[in-house]
């Protein structure tokens, strides 16, 4: 049941035309979009979440969007107030606070897919890598040699490190806490596969990858695109990975969610030649 069809009989036409459909929940916190027309309604919203969804202990309200060096959208409480909450996603447990860092259950299936590609023995990189998803999941779906996940905001490469041990990965996955542009050119060694899941800022870095994967290797691409070039899309990443000095062959474009109106998120899986 929808978040609209819950509120129906408490709200009118009108304010249930600002009704978001859907929210997020992060373990025991939800995240939602509250527009101002009816942020005086906020209480009833809050009593139809929690009816709905008895375990939430906090409910906040997304005031601004993913932004800033540090990848974090901005929020206000409108319940609770506890932010740290943990995740349990593939049989994997995840300690995060979506106030400090980005972490989103949207992309737990497009994580889960990427784990099913990696074969025994890989040395995976993952970018950006946030409080460690990709790579955690990669570890204990798959059989990796290494996984190595660099991360910048310090927030999320301290709940990576705890979330490394609360899965027990630690012979398996490494956190680099640094600037990718910094962090890979010094990596010594090269990767099976890298994973760039940053798609507002990933196509900036695409230049660090060269010699970095092996040939026959794999990259998966995260980037923002209209829906309506996505028949293109294949072809303007090739071309931009081409413009790095990466020869390329587009293997997949999957749409991965939405990010507003008419653009959506899509991963592209490249093999390098």
């Amino acid at each position: 049941m929808s978040l609209k069809e819950l509120l129906k009989d408490k709200f009118d036409e009108e304010e249930l035309k600002f009704v978001r459909r859907s929210f997020e929940i992060i373990g025991d916190v939800v995240i939602i979009e509250i527009p101002d027309e009816i942020l005086h309604r906020s209480k009833d919203i809050v009593e139809a979440i929690l009816k709905r969804h008895k375990h939430v202990k906090t409910v906040l309200r997304k005031v601004g969007e993913v932004d800033g060096v540090y990848r974090v959208a901005r929020y206000e409480h409108v319940y609770g107030e506890k932010t740290e909450t943990v995740v349990k996603e593939h049989g994997c447990r995840f300690l995060v606070d979506p106030t400090k860092a980005y972490y989103s259950v949207k992309l737990s299936g497009e994580r889960e897919r990427i784990a099913r590609l990696v074969r025994e023995g890989e040395r995976v990189l993952v970018m950006f890598a946030g409080v460690g998803p990709y790579p955690i999941v990669i570890a204990k779906l798959a059989r990796p040699k290494k996984v190595v996940g660099v991360e910048l905001n310090p927030h999320a490469a301290e709940y990576f490190r705890k979330n490394i041990k609360l899965n027990k990965v630690e012979d398996v996955v490494e956190v680099i806490e640094g600037d990718v542009e910094e962090v890979v050119p010094n990596l010594p060694e090269e990767f099976d596969r890298i994973v760039m899941p940053a798609p507002y800022s990933a196509e900036s870095f695409i230049h660090l990858l060269k010699g970095k994967v092996r040939r026959g290797g794999f990259i998966h691409y995260y980037t923002f695109d209209s829906q309506n070039e996505e028949e293109k899309l294949p072809d303007k990443v090739k071309k931009r990975f081409e413009e790095e000095g990466l020869n390329v062959e587009v293997l997949k474009v999957r749409k991965c969610g939405n990010f507003a109106p008419y653009v959506n998120r899509y991963v592209v899986d490249l093999r390098v030649l």
